[in-house]
């Protein structure tokens, strides 16, 4: 495949969804995932595995400082060459603003195309959470001839949200019908043809199309644009077959996260024909005491865990006392949960530290978070 062919535009996410205090310091996109990955790691993994390396994200202003922090030179995913790229742009609105974009989007946008030569765009944002082979869609896409083609998953009932579309294709896979999902329209047992928002666009008439909004009163942010041309261009339904979360609220990303501890849905999504890449980190290996105990769990590097770890994900640097558990949760980086303490089903953000004999108590229904760099003195329940 040639580089120049292709280009991709990465966006965060459709909203900020329900994800409350994960979503107050850095956008969905970098959220971590896995103990030592971020959600965007996926789909820039998925792009540089097929071959396109020329690519933009689109941010809101306030989330990029955390975007550049993660990518920096975008040395492990092969951006930091002459000919590869990756570039950030920002606009001045945020992502509660769902629908309509600033005047400061579009120009930008259509600037990375023009300069790009490119043949085909690729659009995909990270709050689906996939490792496709985006190979076999431009070669499906080609060989079809279409304008625009889509990506799309059947999904069970219970994963589902309201700000998820719903495909109709007719019987040679062209997309005759999208509509907003609405619980009460599907069975419980159904199977539903959800949009993945991933895209695949002939370049050219992608800046036609964008040129045109931007001068409409109330210009769309692009997933609604590409969303609303599916049935007039006749759009090509790609199906998805492997592993895919879609992550709209805390209970999903935290599923998504305990999912990894199921041996099966791990080796499909990690260890999949192509490989996920993040951020190096070069740390001496987790330390584990003689008094520790461990059942079904995963650790990044750096920590030193002197007590209980039950169905969790630890990242990276994290200490845990004596005598101290956690059960069902995530922990990201940097928390310190001190000696006695017991934390069940909860994210505990980035530099925690809770104090000792403290109980921190989610449910598997509502999993609790802790904000980011919280000091924790008393006892926290749902």
């Amino acid at each position: 495949m040639k580089t120049a062919k292709y280009c991709a535009i990465l966006g965060n996410a459709l909203g900020t969804h329900n994800l409350g205090q994960l979503v107050d310091s850095r956008p969905l996109a970098t959220l971590p995932f896995d103990g030592k990955y971020r959600l965007i790691d996926f789909q820039l993994s998925n792009l540089v595995n097929a071959g396109v390396t020329n690519i933009y994200g689109i941010f809101s202003q306030k989330n990029v400082p955390s975007v550049l922090d993660h990518i920096r030179t975008g040395r492990e995913w092969g951006l930091n060459t002459l000919l590869n790229h990756f570039f950030v742009g920002f606009y001045n609105n945020d992502d509660r603003e769902e629908i309509v974009c600033d005047p400061t989007y579009y120009p930008q946008l259509l600037t990375f195309l023009r300069r790009s030569y490119s043949q085909y765009t690729i659009f995909s944002t990270a709050d689906i959470l996939c490792n496709i082979n985006l190979d076999q869609l431009i070669h499906v896409h080609e060989v079809n001839q279409r304008t625009m083609s889509i990506v799309y998953k059947k999904m069970p009932k219970d994963q589902m949200s309201s700000v998820n579309s719903v495909l109709k294709l007719d019987e040679t896979d062209t997309v005759t019908s999208v509509i907003n999902y609405a619980e009460q329209d599907h069975s419980d047992d159904e199977l539903i043809k959800m949009s993945t928002g991933i895209y695949i666009i002939n370049t050219d008439f992608l800046i036609d199309m964008m040129e045109s909004e931007q001068h409409q009163e109330a210009p769309r942010k692009l997933r609604f644009l590409l969303l609303n041309k599916l049935v007039e261009l006749g759009a090509l339904g790609y199906e998805y077959t492997g592993y895919m979360k879609n992550i709209y609220d805390v209970k999903s990303y935290f599923d998504a996260n305990m999912d990894m501890l199921d041996p099966k849905k791990f080796n499909s999504l990690l260890h999949a024909t192509q490989k996920v890449y993040t951020k190096v980190k070069n740390e001496e290996a987790t330390y584990f005491s003689e008094s520790s105990e461990i059942y079904n769990s995963q650790f990044a590097s750096g920590s030193v865990i002197e007590g209980r770890v039950e169905n969790a994900i630890i990242s990276r640097r994290c200490q845990l006392g004596k005598q101290a558990s956690i059960k069902e949760s995530i922990i990201f980086p940097n928390v310190q949960i001190g000696e006695g303490a017991s934390v069940t089903y909860a994210i505990i953000d980035k530099g925690v530290v809770i104090d000792p004999g403290i109980n921190v108590i989610g449910t598997a229904a509502h999993p609790i978070i802790v904000a980011k760099k919280s000091h924790v003195t008393e006892d926290v329940r749902v």
